[in-house]
């Protein structure tokens, strides 16, 4: 009995390990194709390490041109117009901002009629006999019972809440930001260097044309990554390693 009981406990978990894989490609794939801005984790390919901002936007510009495809670019801080020099679209990620403070402005509409004024019940008679769903109309010095000018506050609040909070979680999604365990091509990205990536799966790849496209660059450091291990190609003399 407990051999059949684990059996089957081993199918079942083979199975739903199998499904979820499943459902992780394919939820990737819709992101991939919805958004531009999704990240590729960095486990096959070379890169290099450049020292100055301006050499960094100049190698993306020229990795663009050459035909590489798949390419990123690692920096400290934001660099101005690098998605432009690196061919990337605009970013669609407004339009989650878009959609979710409509949610919100709607929402927050909704849900102030739907307390203060008469509506539902003229509408949906069925749910005259819930108490909590009718309003209590107080008619103040003649004032209408909808009476939308002051819902424009909360409407407003609303808006700025769901808008900032879905943007921000679509951030996350998009660019996959909720994987705390990447692999670090070189501790100096986050502090002063500037790091040009590009995949083994890139267009036109190979590793000597790509080692001789970074070196030609001028890139300091090359270093040729695979999952198992790091291998310099070029160290930051500029010469070739041994």
């Amino acid at each position: 009995m407990n051999a059949k009981l684990t059996t089957f406990w081993e199918k079942l978990e083979s199975f739903l390990d199998s499904f979820f894989a499943m459902q992780g490609a394919l939820f990737s794939r819709l992101l991939e194709k919805l958004f531009q801005y999704t990240y590729r984790e960095t486990e096959s390919g070379i890169f290099g390490i450049f020292d100055e901002p301006q050499a960094i936007r100049e190698a993306a510009r020229q990795a663009k041109e050459k035909g590489y495809t798949r390419f990123d670019c690692l920096t400290p801080f934001p660099i101005h117009h690098l998605e432009s020099d690196m061919g990337l679209n605009r970013s669609r990620l407004p339009y989650i901002t878009f959609f979710a403070g409509s949610l919100g402005l709607f929402g927050a509409f909704f849900l102030q009629t739907l307390a203060h004024e008469q509506i539902i019940p003229p509408l949906f008679s069925f749910l005259d006999g819930l108490p909590n769903l009718r309003s209590y109309p107080l008619n103040i010095g003649g004032k209408p019972t909808f009476s939308w000018p002051p819902m424009v506050p909360l409407c407003f609040e609303f808006t700025v809440l769901l808008g900032g909070h879905l943007t921000v979680m679509g951030l996350l999604l998009v660019g996959r930001l909720f994987s705390p365990f990447r692999r670090v091509l070189h501790p100096d990205i986050t502090c002063d260097k500037f790091c040009l990536w590009i995949p083994s799966d890139s267009d036109h790849y190979s590793q000597e044309g790509v080692r001789s496209f970074l070196a030609h660059l001028g890139a300091s450091e090359i270093t040729l990554v695979d999952k198992d291990e790091t291998k310099p190609l070029v160290h930051h003399s500029g010469g070739e390693s041994s």
